[in-house]
Protein backbone atom coordinates (compact mmCIF):
# COMPACT_ATOMS: atom_id res chain seq x y z
CA UNK A 1 0.00 0.00 0.00
CA UNK A 2 0.81 3.45 -0.11
CA UNK A 3 2.22 5.16 2.23
CA UNK A 4 -0.07 7.94 1.50
CA UNK A 5 -2.93 6.01 2.60
CA UNK A 6 -1.86 6.60 6.01
CA UNK A 7 -0.11 10.08 6.47
CA UNK A 8 -3.38 11.80 6.75
CA UNK A 9 -4.34 9.94 10.20
CA UNK A 10 -1.06 9.52 11.09
CA UNK A 11 -0.74 13.41 11.08
CA UNK A 12 -3.71 14.10 12.55
CA UNK A 13 -4.45 15.70 16.15
CA UNK A 14 -6.45 13.31 17.00
CA UNK A 15 -9.71 14.91 15.55
CA UNK A 16 -12.15 11.95 15.70
CA UNK A 17 -10.53 10.12 19.37
CA UNK A 18 -14.13 11.32 20.73
CA UNK A 19 -16.60 8.76 18.69
CA UNK A 20 -13.90 5.74 18.82
CA UNK A 21 -15.37 3.55 20.94
CA UNK A 22 -12.39 1.36 21.85
CA UNK A 23 -10.48 4.52 22.46
CA UNK A 24 -13.69 5.95 24.44
CA UNK A 25 -14.50 2.73 26.69
CA UNK A 26 -10.46 1.75 27.04
CA UNK A 27 -9.02 5.62 27.73
CA UNK A 28 -6.19 4.35 25.62
CA UNK A 29 -4.66 6.58 23.22
CA UNK A 30 -3.24 3.83 21.03
CA UNK A 31 -6.94 3.02 20.10
CA UNK A 32 -7.22 5.92 18.39
CA UNK A 33 -6.70 6.15 14.50
CA UNK A 34 -4.27 8.69 14.34
CA UNK A 35 -1.66 5.78 16.56
CA UNK A 36 -2.96 2.92 14.55
CA UNK A 37 -2.56 4.77 11.33
CA UNK A 38 1.21 5.70 12.15
CA UNK A 39 1.85 1.88 12.71
CA UNK A 40 1.93 0.53 9.05
CA UNK A 41 4.55 3.73 8.37
CA UNK A 42 6.28 3.09 11.17
CA UNK A 43 6.96 -0.66 10.79
CA UNK A 44 7.34 -0.53 6.32
CA UNK A 45 10.43 1.70 7.98
CA UNK A 46 11.83 -1.09 10.12
CA UNK A 47 11.32 0.81 13.15
CA UNK A 48 8.77 -1.97 14.57
CA UNK A 49 9.02 -5.76 14.45
CA UNK A 50 6.21 -7.03 12.47
CA UNK A 51 4.11 -8.47 15.73
CA UNK A 52 4.48 -5.28 17.30
CA UNK A 53 3.05 -3.80 13.73
CA UNK A 54 0.15 -6.56 13.69
CA UNK A 55 0.14 -5.70 17.81
CA UNK A 56 -0.58 -2.45 16.89
CA UNK A 57 -3.51 -2.09 14.63
CA UNK A 58 -5.70 -4.64 16.14
CA UNK A 59 -7.37 -2.00 18.59
CA UNK A 60 -10.14 -1.47 15.24
CA UNK A 61 -13.10 -2.58 15.88
CA UNK A 62 -14.20 -2.03 11.76
CA UNK A 63 -16.90 -0.39 12.61
CA UNK A 64 -16.35 3.14 10.70
CA UNK A 65 -17.34 5.80 13.20
CA UNK A 66 -13.60 7.34 12.46
CA UNK A 67 -14.37 7.62 8.87
CA UNK A 68 -17.90 8.85 9.48
CA UNK A 69 -16.76 11.32 11.80
CA UNK A 70 -13.77 12.62 9.55
CA UNK A 71 -13.51 15.69 7.33
CA UNK A 72 -12.33 13.89 4.41
CA UNK A 73 -13.74 10.53 4.85
CA UNK A 74 -10.44 8.53 5.32
CA UNK A 75 -11.70 4.78 5.27
CA UNK A 76 -9.43 3.84 8.40
CA UNK A 77 -10.68 0.35 9.16
CA UNK A 78 -10.20 -0.70 5.28
CA UNK A 79 -6.68 0.15 4.89
CA UNK A 80 -5.70 -1.15 8.63
CA UNK A 81 -7.29 -3.87 7.20
CA UNK A 82 -5.72 -4.42 4.12
CA UNK A 83 -2.81 -3.83 5.20
CA UNK A 84 -2.48 -6.60 7.93
CA UNK A 85 -4.51 -8.92 5.64
CA UNK A 86 -0.90 -10.19 3.77
CA UNK A 87 0.23 -10.21 7.23
CA UNK A 88 -2.20 -11.97 9.29
CA UNK A 89 -3.70 -15.44 9.16
CA UNK A 90 -7.35 -14.39 9.82
CA UNK A 91 -9.45 -16.89 11.60
CA UNK A 92 -10.67 -20.50 10.16
CA UNK A 93 -13.84 -20.26 9.35
CA UNK A 94 -16.42 -22.38 10.86
CA UNK A 95 -17.63 -25.79 8.53
CA UNK A 96 -21.37 -24.92 7.34
CA UNK A 97 -23.50 -27.42 8.37
CA UNK A 98 -25.69 -29.40 6.23
CA UNK A 99 -29.24 -28.12 5.81
CA UNK A 100 -32.59 -29.22 4.36
CA UNK A 101 -34.43 -28.54 0.56
CA UNK A 102 -36.79 -25.70 1.88
CA UNK A 103 -35.77 -22.35 -0.12
CA UNK A 104 -36.02 -20.81 2.91
CA UNK A 105 -33.05 -21.16 5.54
CA UNK A 106 -33.03 -19.76 9.33
CA UNK A 107 -29.50 -18.79 10.37
CA UNK A 108 -29.32 -19.11 14.04
CA UNK A 109 -26.25 -17.59 16.00
CA UNK A 110 -27.45 -18.93 19.32
CA UNK A 111 -28.59 -22.17 21.09
CA UNK A 112 -31.90 -20.93 20.78
CA UNK A 113 -33.41 -21.80 17.86
CA UNK A 114 -35.86 -19.51 16.68
CA UNK A 115 -36.82 -21.01 13.47
CA UNK A 116 -40.04 -22.96 14.42
CA UNK A 117 -41.77 -20.28 15.92
CA UNK A 118 -40.92 -17.70 13.06
CA UNK A 119 -42.11 -20.49 10.25
CA UNK A 120 -45.41 -20.85 12.03
CA UNK A 121 -46.26 -17.12 12.54
CA UNK A 122 -45.49 -16.85 8.43
CA UNK A 123 -46.80 -19.65 7.27
CA UNK A 124 -44.02 -21.23 5.51
CA UNK A 125 -42.02 -24.04 5.79
CA UNK A 126 -37.93 -23.84 6.32
CA UNK A 127 -34.96 -25.28 7.13
CA UNK A 128 -32.34 -23.57 9.88
CA UNK A 129 -28.41 -23.43 9.60
CA UNK A 130 -26.27 -23.05 12.81
CA UNK A 131 -23.19 -20.64 12.54
CA UNK A 132 -21.05 -19.84 15.35
CA UNK A 133 -18.87 -17.03 13.40
CA UNK A 134 -21.84 -15.49 11.39
CA UNK A 135 -21.42 -17.42 8.59
CA UNK A 136 -17.24 -16.51 8.87
CA UNK A 137 -17.65 -12.82 8.95
CA UNK A 138 -14.68 -12.27 10.59
CA UNK A 139 -13.07 -14.36 8.67
CA UNK A 140 -13.83 -12.89 5.53
CA UNK A 141 -13.45 -9.06 6.88
CA UNK A 142 -10.02 -9.71 7.82
CA UNK A 143 -9.17 -11.22 4.55
CA UNK A 144 -10.44 -14.84 3.87
CA UNK A 145 -11.74 -14.83 0.37
CA UNK A 146 -12.87 -17.82 -0.08
CA UNK A 147 -16.08 -17.27 2.22
CA UNK A 148 -18.24 -15.75 0.17
CA UNK A 149 -18.00 -18.52 -2.54
CA UNK A 150 -18.17 -21.11 0.16
CA UNK A 151 -21.85 -19.67 2.09
CA UNK A 152 -22.81 -18.89 -1.93
CA UNK A 153 -22.28 -22.33 -2.77
CA UNK A 154 -23.78 -23.38 0.23
CA UNK A 155 -26.82 -21.70 0.67
CA UNK A 156 -27.76 -21.69 -3.09
CA UNK A 157 -30.05 -18.98 -3.78
CA UNK A 158 -31.87 -19.45 -0.77
CA UNK A 159 -33.61 -16.86 0.52
CA UNK A 160 -31.64 -16.17 4.65
CA UNK A 161 -33.81 -15.17 7.57
CA UNK A 162 -31.88 -13.42 10.23
CA UNK A 163 -31.58 -11.23 13.25
CA UNK A 164 -27.83 -10.53 13.23
CA UNK A 165 -26.24 -7.74 10.92
CA UNK A 166 -23.26 -9.79 10.32
CA UNK A 167 -25.13 -12.70 8.70
CA UNK A 168 -26.68 -10.28 6.77
CA UNK A 169 -23.82 -8.58 5.45
CA UNK A 170 -22.31 -12.00 4.25
CA UNK A 171 -25.42 -13.33 3.07
CA UNK A 172 -25.72 -10.10 0.85
CA UNK A 173 -21.86 -10.13 -0.26
CA UNK A 174 -22.63 -13.89 -1.48
CA UNK A 175 -26.00 -12.45 -3.84
CA UNK A 176 -28.27 -13.85 -1.33
CA UNK A 177 -32.24 -12.38 -1.29
CA UNK A 178 -31.80 -11.64 2.90
CA UNK A 179 -34.74 -11.21 4.90
CA UNK A 180 -34.00 -9.23 8.67
CA UNK A 181 -36.16 -9.70 11.30
CA UNK A 182 -38.08 -6.51 12.81
CA UNK A 183 -36.15 -4.85 15.48
CA UNK A 184 -38.85 -5.31 19.24
CA UNK A 185 -40.57 -2.38 20.24
CA UNK A 186 -38.75 -1.27 23.58
CA UNK A 187 -38.35 2.33 25.09
CA UNK A 188 -34.49 3.27 23.78
CA UNK A 189 -33.07 2.21 20.59
CA UNK A 190 -29.38 0.86 20.50
CA UNK A 191 -28.25 1.08 16.77
CA UNK A 192 -25.68 -1.84 15.49
CA UNK A 193 -22.85 -0.60 13.76
CA UNK A 194 -23.82 -3.26 11.01
CA UNK A 195 -26.63 -0.76 9.88
CA UNK A 196 -23.23 1.83 9.73
CA UNK A 197 -22.44 3.97 12.56
CA UNK A 198 -25.47 5.72 14.01
CA UNK A 199 -24.64 6.49 17.71
CA UNK A 200 -27.33 7.86 19.49
CA UNK A 201 -27.58 8.99 23.33
CA UNK A 202 -26.89 6.47 25.36
CA UNK A 203 -24.25 4.88 23.37
CA UNK A 204 -20.82 4.50 21.84
CA UNK A 205 -20.72 3.66 17.74
CA UNK A 206 -20.53 -0.24 18.40
CA UNK A 207 -21.06 -2.48 20.93
CA UNK A 208 -17.56 -3.87 21.15
CA UNK A 209 -19.06 -7.44 19.41
CA UNK A 210 -17.96 -6.50 16.06
CA UNK A 211 -15.61 -9.29 13.61
CA UNK A 212 -14.07 -10.80 15.97
CA UNK A 213 -12.64 -8.38 18.61
CA UNK A 214 -13.68 -10.32 21.65
CA UNK A 215 -11.63 -12.92 20.82
CA UNK A 216 -8.98 -10.66 19.46
CA UNK A 217 -8.51 -7.69 22.24
CA UNK A 218 -10.90 -9.48 25.15
CA UNK A 219 -10.09 -6.91 27.46
CA UNK A 220 -10.81 -3.95 25.63
CA UNK A 221 -13.89 -5.26 23.94
CA UNK A 222 -15.15 -5.96 27.85
CA UNK A 223 -14.80 -2.09 28.14
CA UNK A 224 -16.26 -1.27 25.32
CA UNK A 225 -19.39 -3.27 25.94
CA UNK A 226 -19.25 -2.07 29.79
CA UNK A 227 -19.25 1.74 29.05
CA UNK A 228 -22.31 0.83 26.58
CA UNK A 229 -23.85 -0.61 29.50
CA UNK A 230 -23.10 2.43 31.71
CA UNK A 231 -24.28 5.00 29.01
CA UNK A 232 -27.83 2.96 29.12
CA UNK A 233 -28.30 3.50 32.62
CA UNK A 234 -30.12 0.50 32.98
CA UNK A 235 -32.91 1.20 30.83
CA UNK A 236 -34.76 -1.33 28.63
CA UNK A 237 -33.56 -1.19 25.10
CA UNK A 238 -33.85 -2.50 21.69
CA UNK A 239 -31.61 -3.58 19.79
CA UNK A 240 -32.45 -4.77 15.75
CA UNK A 241 -28.88 -6.89 15.97
CA UNK A 242 -29.39 -10.06 18.26
CA UNK A 243 -25.68 -10.69 18.08
CA UNK A 244 -25.17 -7.08 20.10
CA UNK A 245 -28.34 -7.30 21.91
CA UNK A 246 -26.91 -11.03 23.66
CA UNK A 247 -23.39 -9.65 24.11
CA UNK A 248 -24.70 -6.45 26.19
CA UNK A 249 -26.81 -8.33 28.57
CA UNK A 250 -24.22 -10.68 28.75
CA UNK A 251 -22.52 -7.42 30.80
CA UNK A 252 -25.00 -6.48 32.28
CA UNK A 253 -27.44 -4.55 30.09
CA UNK A 254 -31.49 -5.10 29.69
CA UNK A 255 -31.41 -5.42 25.32
CA UNK A 256 -34.32 -7.40 23.75
CA UNK A 257 -33.01 -8.32 20.14
CA UNK A 258 -34.69 -9.37 17.24
CA UNK A 259 -34.99 -13.27 18.14
CA UNK A 260 -36.04 -13.15 21.64
CA UNK A 261 -39.71 -14.49 22.10
CA UNK A 262 -42.49 -11.65 23.10
CA UNK A 263 -42.30 -11.49 27.45
CA UNK A 264 -38.40 -12.48 26.93
CA UNK A 265 -37.20 -13.10 30.63
CA UNK A 266 -33.95 -11.25 29.54
CA UNK A 267 -35.28 -8.13 30.09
Amino acid sequence: MNPADFTTCAYCPRLCRHVCPVAVATGMESATAAAMMTVPLLADRGVLAPADALAGTSLCLGCGACTLHCKVQVPVAERLSAWRAPRLAPPRPEPLQEIGPEPTVCVLTSAEDWSVRWAESEGVAVTSLRTGDSLGHAAWRLGDLTVIGAVAAHLNGRTVITGSGAVEEVAKAAGLPVRRLPAPVAGTIFSSCHGGPRPGPGQLACCGRREGFPEREPAAARMVAEENVRLLGGALASCADEECARWLRAHGGRLVGPTDPPGSPHV
